[in-house]
């Protein structure tokens, strides 16, 4: 089947903040009794699913800044939660802008203008679910989203929909008649091995302090009993929104696109929360469903920066020349089987971070790791045989590890086209969670990271001020 041009004047982008790839039942989770993601699946069983479905950059102000604009974070200067609104530099317009462009309705239900205000472009009806940063439930998103779908649905619309309840903290978040479908003896046998967090002791302290700051379980089984109950709780949610859609007769000509802008770690390799561009962060779902778009499952890679391109080829809008995505129609219409021979990935959470993957061989170059002694500065892994990542290769792959390190410098040099890497800069300022972590540290715990870890006493006793015209 070939996807037909110009039809789908009705957009609905919907993103699961924090969703993992791994958490979802059409991606092969089987770890809880009951399902995480029915109504996800269902949609995934009826149209296209990405298998290899990477993100340009983490954490969430970089993949959502990727993901309208179709651009990377070396180009666009949005790389983390530590840059400023006069970094962000895009010539051409937004997503939203595209489709405003073409009398295109536009709205957001999403709280991302507290982090990200350049992200509003194009957007008439902003609805920020309780108001604040990462405020609000699927519910009141689901609500608002509703009474947008009823004020556009006799127009042409994009309607972006974002769903925060998988984020920390789990259990503040967490609905009791969903807690009861996901108990913590299901995943005993799931849990990742914490001996990077046991074996550190500043991770040790960050890792419990933490939790317990935000009012979480200390046992990774009970914290990820209580993520998959969260993303139950959204499931339900856009079934809820699909109904709507059902009912007012507009399945058949609303397009819709289920994605996320980052995973989450459980204490996989000494990390929690969503802090490196290891797989488990950078890997992301992305289900596009259309009247016209076929049940495809693809394999190749593609990239967050692909959506934008997509989305308006499929509204027959033009797409803006100078982006870093393509659009993925061609592999919706079997057209191509190699999309990208490779995907990068950038990261400045805690660890600064650079990921290139290529034949599901990743090799990893950390710039900066403040307290995560284990981490080397080049890692090479097995994605098919070590998906989580643990089983470092480097030493004994040292000829594939050359090969990739050549090419990743070449990918770099080919992007950057002669102007500075922004996560010099990020190394320079620190990991946005340095600030963070360190604060729950009593003052003789500091003194002692000081000692062990001078780059942490520099970051945060600094008193020079960086200075973007």
């Amino acid at each position: 089947m070939v996807v037909k041009q110009s039809m789908y004047r009705k957009v609905l982008l919907i993103a699961i903040d924090t969703l993992s790839v791994d958490h979802l039942g059409c991606y092969g989770y089987e770890v809880p009794r009951n399902p995480t993601t029915p109504f996800i699946d269902s949609l995934a069983r009826r149209g296209a699913i990405f298998r290899k479905h990477y993100a340009a950059d983490v954490p969430t102000p970089s993949s959502f800044t990727s993901l309208f604009t179709g651009i990377r974070g070396i180009r666009h200067g949005i790389i983390g939660f530590n840059n400023k609104r006069s970094e962000f530099k895009c010539s051409t317009p937004l997503l939203a802008e595209c489709l405003a462009g073409t009398g295109f309705k536009t709205g957001m239900v999403s709280n991302l203008l507290y982090p990200c205000p350049w992200l509003v472009k194009g957007f008439r009806d902003i609805y920020p679910p309780g108001l604040r940063f990462q405020g609000g439930t699927a519910e009141e998103v689901t609500d608002k989203a509703i009474s947008l779908l009823e004020e556009y649905r006799n127009h042409d619309f994009f309607l972006f929909v974002h769903y925060w309840d998988p984020h920390c903290p789990y259990l503040k978040r967490s609905k009791e008649e969903y807690r009861k479908l996901f108990k913590a003896e299901d995943y005993r046998n799931a849990v990742p091995d914490m001996k990077y967090i046991r074996e550190n002791e500043f991770l040790s302290i960050f890792y419990e302090r933490k939790h317990k700051k935000m009012g979480d379980p200390i046992d990774p089984a009970e914290n990820l009993a209580l993520y998959d109950a969260n993303i139950r709780y959204v499931d339900d949610n856009i079934r809820r929104l699909y109904e709507f859609l059902e009912d007012k007769g507009l399945t058949d000509e609303t397009l819709i696109i289920v994605t996320s802008d980052h995973g989450e770690a459980f204490g996989e390799y000494g990390f929690w929360d969503h802090w490196t561009c290891y797989r488990n962060i950078s890997h992301l779902p992305l289900i596009i469903v259309g009247s016209d778009i076929p049940h495809v499952e693809v394999e190749t890679y593609t990239q967050n920066i692909d959506v934008m391109p997509t989305i308006l080829e499929l509204a027959g809008v033009e797409i803006p020349k100078g982006l870093d995505g393509r659009s993925m129609v061609p592999l919706l219409n079997g057209e191509v089987e190699v999309f990208r021979d490779e995907v990068v990935v950038n990261s400045d959470a805690t660890v600064v971070q650079r990921m290139l993957v290529k034949e599901d061989y990743a090799i990893v170059h950390t710039l900066a790791r403040p307290v995560w002694d284990h981490v080397k500065e080049w890692e090479l892994f097995d994605l098919a045989r070590d998906p989580s990542q643990v089983d470092d290769l480097s030493e004994g792959e040292a000829d594939l590890v050359r090969e990739m390190r050549i090419r990743l410098g070449d990918w770099l040099s080919e992007n950057l086209r002669g102007r500075p890497d922004p996560l010099w800069l990020s190394v320079y300022r620190g990991g946005w969670m340095w600030r963070g972590l360190c604060s729950v540290l009593k003052p003789e715990e500091l003194r002692k990271a000081y000692e062990r870890y001078p780059e942490l006493k520099r970051i945060l006793e600094r008193r020079e001020v960086y200075y973007c015209a």
